[in-house]
């Protein structure tokens, strides 16, 4: 063992140390505790004058694939670089130990009944809590602590350890966070640096327990020995490190001086870190704030004054490392005298370890995926007798032009080596096809004639000239991404599971992230900032915003608020900046950081367990294995390395489809059918593969019409009234419209001019056959981007790869014409234009004219593959709309039953076709939504009802029908029967008026439910006894007379609940608005044939007559001591929003009451009105 003796020079004779690496770093991977992504980290490393830098969340490795890329970056340009990938874990002695300790400890705390420990539900990215580990408490148990440890990799193979332990100390060592131990690090030490860390360390801790304890040096360095003989065991003399730290708390230059000595006497080497944990020296005062928000509600202390920070963690260089030594030397003398050396040698190691004994190491980044490869048939050889097979079992194997497609599909996936995806996808469909119905085609994936053989898709490309080269090619170099869309996505992911393993089939991870305008509400609430006056401001932020920073093609519902686009349109938000600018340098700092961890909709990785356990960190989320590493817009974080993401995504449609399809067969056959009967009847009835879509019954009931209720794509009002206009009779019309109906097209008109051109279709001259043929089915409009690639092809020459190269030169969000893309733009116009001449003798003015539509319509232009499948979806929903009506329609309110907005819509529709909907019915209602024939009513079920339990709903189901209030109560003896439905089912029942139906009632004997209220709960424990009001043997002996017609006729005088009563009762109950009630038939049908729109339903600077209903009232003052009030109001669809009202209001402005009013709608301001000007419609 080496031994270290004390050097006997001044700190003065010393000169400064002159390299050094940061080997301990956070970023907002540590959630609420770091700051910033690995790229901001790395950038100020080498502009602090670093060469390497090591990265070290908490409990995870999620930014090492963000940091991997941003260092590729840096030495592809030229620069030295070096990035160090590490993991600051938690770390326990003996997860087995500890375990032991927490059940003894139960006992001993007479906890024995309390819940067994287990893997903690939420996990994911914890929250490093500094107060736990970086304090002393001698009297805290063992098995509640956790300490820190850092651990970088050295290499490829200690990157694959790395990993490993990531995994298992989720799997095997997690609650509340993830453990690793001795046991684990010994098994998986290899190509590993592993360090002492900070004041959370188990070194740390063992010094300032031993120094709270009064024990003497002696004793602690023994203790100390033990722990590192036992690290020294684990990884390797070489391999461990004791970790020194310089800042201004005491206990930490306590720690040091023990490491000192220790590394004296042992001769483990010592390195010094930085801790860092935000990317700027000025950014200290963010991530302060940044610490609060993650434990909002629990400290809301202010944020502490630069002098009086007690760390300074900014990513430091050897100078900067060396002056916080020396800045500490006098007060700690005792400590460091005679240690000035090796302190110096501990800040230049770090250096050494990075160059030295490091590498430039990264995973293998080669293709993970189940090989299908063996001895007998190559995995392309197996693809292509799929293929072969399926072409003979779809009866195209004697269609040359579906032959020849095949082929030229297959050979180019064999090019490219993707034959492995392609079976992986067939063998998921085929294992899952007997579980849930899937889509036509979701993306590009559906113009693969492939795909539509093997099963994973269903719609054929050849029919609706879909192409291939959209999909893939040997021209691209990116995988396949074939998005599905299944009515259960779990149960894709199931079977991938079933095939392969459990750990083979990895859900993959997105970022929640700091929001904008929550985090100005956080950062408000920390200053104290009024919240009237942040809501105020940040109420119409989106709409005001949005409507000028949205670009054309950007859906409204992905649309992101950025800080520096409300400065820009909002002067409401500049001027709250202006007026509070700590806010604003927190919100320019915080804004899209991470917040917490969630799971893509469908994304999943498949692949060879043990490889993807080396390959990458797997964490657990919510009680499942997933990868913290993302593959979207902002990072692409898993193909660049080998991993292949599956999108595996659940449609609404698809399960409305199933389920009404379970609602037609059990009605029609008496019997709940299977999913493979389910499935069976799809197949016969709708499916795209096997039927047409073609029925002009359903295109005129459905699409011609105001029918659409729960139809795929045209919820929308405005989609409605396109669809109206224009009328589809054809897939490839509706697919069209879909395309049109988007922020882009709708902007530029498009729908208005498709209508047009599609009433004059016969008059439309087209300049060439080809261009005809093409354009024709969209009336010449260049609707989709297949559209002008077949014209680039047909007309222009160029190549199926050379169009979809101009495809994506085209659909550029921007079209400037400067620059590279503007030479491409041109070089594509002159080929193009020159092309259509010379092979099809156009004209260069009508090719030029061609082009320049085509240039203009690729803004807008749709993925047809997308849209036809699409299409074809809503044709499904359009067909049970038209022959299942009633059961579509019950379907879609059982599937709106969970949000009361969307559920009052579609009741206000169903209402509008004719249909009745009733509350619910004791005897009719069921466990769904469903229609009455009796009562020709849609009736909500009783499980919808608030205080009537399942098994309440059971009980009432096998006793009905009910008659009569005294054969509800009592069977024919007289007893009481009721056992599950209690006082409080029986309150509710009458509450939401499901007792129509009882004699007493409907004769009037029982003249209301508040009557029925009265009788039942008032006198409920009297009534229980039997229907005599006591004993059925004391009854005998009295000769007792029954107590009900007595009840009944003492509450004749009973009031009726009000209007008012009932809503809020039913609101209360069922979580719904009665729309009978709120908004009555006979008001609503004067209110339209007036041509009154409501409040909500008022343009931007419009004034005029408009109603609205009440739902709540806010008394405010303004400075000027000028009464308003704030009025949130409603209508008939469950749109909400706010109408100021000037002045007093009537006292009977009480929720659900309607009114009329003259008012103006501002830009800016939102709706207003005077209270001088509001009339009741209905109180």
């Amino acid at each position: 063992m080496r031994i270290y003796f004390r050097s006997i020079m001044s700190i003065f004779d010393i000169k400064p140390p002159t390299r050094f690496v940061g080997l301990h770093g956070h970023t907002g991977f540590s959630v609420f505790d770091g700051l910033g992504y690995p790229k901001d980290h790395i950038d100020f490393v080498l502009e602090n004058g670093m060469d390497a830098w090591g990265l070290t969340d908490h409990g995870n490795g999620s930014g090492l694939a963000h940091a991997h890329k941003h260092a590729a970056k840096i030495q592809k340009s030229g620069r030295k670089y070096r990035q160090i990938y590490g993991c600051e874990f938690y770390f326990v002695p003996s997860l087995s130990g500890w375990k032991e300790d927490y059940e003894q400890s139960k006992i001993d705390r007479a906890l024995a009944k309390q819940r067994a420990l287990k893997e903690d539900s939420d996990a994911g990215h914890v929250i490093e809590n500094e107060d736990e580990t970086k304090t002393v408490d001698v009297n805290k148990d063992e098995w509640k602590r956790r300490y820190h440890l850092v651990i970088t990799a050295q290499d490829r193979e200690g990157l694959g350890n790395l990993f490993t332990l990531i995994k298992r100390a989720y799997t095997e060592g997690f609650y509340r966070y993830p453990r690793i131990d001795f046991d684990m690090l010994k098994q998986h030490g290899k190509g590993l640096n592993v360090s002492t860390a900070c004041l959370g360390g188990i070194f740390s801790n063992r010094i300032m327990r031993g120094n709270a304890l009064k024990k003497s040096d002696a004793e602690i360095q023994a203790e100390l020995l033990g722990l590192s003989d036992r690290f020294v065991d684990a990884v390797g003399e070489d391999n461990f490190y004791l970790e020194i730290q310089f800042n201004r708390l005491k206990q930490q230059h306590l720690v040091n001086h023990h490491l000192l000595r220790h590394s004296a006497e042992t001769g483990i080497n010592l390195v010094a870190t930085p801790d860092s944990h935000y990317y700027n020296p000025n950014k200290w005062e963010a991530r302060e704030l940044y610490k609060k928000l993650g434990w909002m509600g629990n400290d809301p202390s202010p944020l502490p004054e630069f002098e009086d920070l007690k760390c300074e963690l900014y990513p430091k260089n050897a100078q900067q490392m060396w002056d916080e030594f020396t800045r500490h030397y006098d007060e700690y003398k005792e400590t460091y005298e005679g240690y000035e050396q090796v302190v110096k040698e501990s800040i230049e190691r770090t250096h050494d370890i990075a160059w030295e004994k490091c590498t430039d190491c990264w995973i293998d980044t080669s293709v993970k995926l189940p090989d299908f490869n063996n001895p007998d048939q190559t995995a392309f050889q197996q693809l292509a007798q799929k293929v072969k097979q399926a072409l003979v079992t779809e009866g195209l194997h004697k269609n040359e032009e579906y032959v020849d497609r095949a082929k030229t599909e297959l050979a180019d996936i064999k090019f490219l080596g993707f034959e492995n995806y392609f079976l992986v996808m067939n063998e998921v469909f085929h294992k899952a096809a007997d579980h849930t119905l899937f889509g036509a085609a979701r993306g590009s994936g559906g113009g693969s004639l492939v795909n539509y053989l093997l099963g994973i898709t269903q719609v054929d490309p050849l029919k609706y000239d879909l192409l291939w080269e959209r999909f893939l090619g040997r021209h691209r170099t990116s995988w396949p991404d074939i998005d599905s869309d299944a009515g259960d996505r779990d149960a894709l992911i199931n079977a991938a599971r079933e095939l392969y393993g459990f750990e083979s089939v990895i859900p993959v991870s997105n970022f929640n992230t700091l929001k904008l305008k929550s985090l100005v509400k956080d950062i408000a609430k920390f200053y104290q900032i009024d919240f009237a006056e942040v809501n105020k401001m940040t109420g119409p932020l989106q709409d005001e915003v949005m409507s000028q920073a949205r670009d054309e093609n950007t859906e409204k519902s992905v649309f992101v608020l950025k800080h520096e686009d409300c400065m820009k349109y909002s002067k409401k938000y500049s001027d709250f900046m202006e007026k509070y600018p700590k806010v604003k340098d927190h919100i320019e700092a915080l804004f899209m950081q991470n917040r917490s961890i969630g799971r893509h909709a469908g994304g999943v990785i498949i692949g060879p367990a043990e490889e993807l356990a080396k390959s990458m960190p797997i964490i657990g989320v919510r009680g499942e294995l997933q990868t913290p590493w993302t593959e979207g817009m902002n990072f692409r974080n898993l193909e660049d390395n080998g991993f292949i993401k599956f999108d595996f995504l659940g449609l609404t449609l698809l399960k409305d489809v199933e389920n009404c399809i379970r609602r037609i067969l059990t009605r029609e056959t008496g019997n709940v059918p299977t999913f493979i009967e389910i499935r069976d009847w799809f197949d016969e009835k709708l499916n795209c593969r096997f039927v047409e879509q073609e029925d002009p019954k359903v295109w005129k009931h459905v699409y011609h019409q105001r029918r659409k209720v729960g139809v795929f794509q045209f919820t929308a009002e405005g989609a409605r009234r396109f669809c109206e206009d224009a009328k589809p009779t054809a897939i490839i019309e509706l697919a069209a419209l879909t395309a049109i109906y988007r922020p882009g097209p709708l902007r530029a008109n498009v729908h208005k001019k498709y209508v047009k051109d599609k009433a004059r279709a016969d008059k439309i001259e087209y300049a060439h056959p080809i261009i005809k043929e093409i354009l024709g089915p969209t009336f010449g409009h260049v609707t989709f981007q297949e559209q002008f690639m077949l014209l680039a092809q047909k007309l222009g020459g160029f190549t199926p790869a050379e169009s979809d190269k101009l495809r994506k030169t085209l659909v550029k969000k921007s079209l400037d014409t400067m620059g590279k893309k503007g030479d491409e733009r041109e070089v594509a116009r002159l080929k193009f234009v020159q092309g259509a001449k010379e092979i099809n003798g156009v004209p260069e003015r009508v090719s030029q004219e061609l082009w320049e539509r085509i240039e203009f319509f690729s803004v807008y232009g749709f993925n047809k593959s997308h849209a036809v499948a699409y299409a074809i979806g809503s044709y499904y929903a359009a067909w049970l709309h038209t022959y299942y009506e009633t059961d579509w329609l019950g379907t879609i309110l059982e599937s709106e039953n969970g949000n009361p907005k969307n559920l009052s819509k579609a009741i206000s529709e169903i209402k509008a076709m004719g249909y009745n909907v009733s509350t619910p019915d004791i005897n009719e209602s069921s466990i769904e939504w469903s229609w009455s024939e009796n009562k020709k009513s849609f009736i909500p079920p009783l499980t919808s009802i608030k205080g009537l339990g399942k098994n309440a709903v059971k009980e009432i189901f096998e006793n009905r029908p009910y008659t009569s209030l005294n054969q509800m109560l009592y069977n024919e003896e007289g007893k009481w029967y009721h056992s599950k439905l209690n006082k409080t089912g029986f309150a509710a029942l009458c509450s939401v008026e499901a007792l129509d139906v009882l004699e007493e009632v409907w004769k009037g004997e029982i003249q209301n439910h508040r009557q029925l209220h009265k009788i039942i709960i008032e006198n409920y424990e009297i009534l229980k006894k039997s229907k005599f009001g006591m004993t059925l043997r004391q009854a005998k002996k009295r000769d007792a007379e029954p107590v009900l017609p007595k009840l009944i006729e003492e509450t004749q005088d009973t009031e009726d609940w009000s209007r008012i009563e009932k809503l809020q009762m039913y609101q209360e109950m069922c979580s719904a608005t009665r729309d009978d009630l709120a908004f009555p038939d006979e008001l609503m049908t004067k209110i339209q044939s007036a041509n009154v729109k409501s409040v909500l339903q008022m343009d931007p600077g419009e004034k005029g007559i408009a109603w609205f209903c009440v739902v709540e009232t806010i008394k405010k003052t303004t400075k000027n001591k000028k009464t308003f009030y704030r009025v949130k109001i409603t209508d008939e669809e469950s749109n909400t929003g706010w109408l100021r009202v000037w002045g007093q209001i009537p006292k009977s402005m009480q929720p659900y009451t309607i009114w009329l009013t003259n008012a103006s709608n501002d830009p800016n301001w939102g709706a207003s009105t005077s209270a001088a000007k509001v009339r009741p419609l209905v109180k």
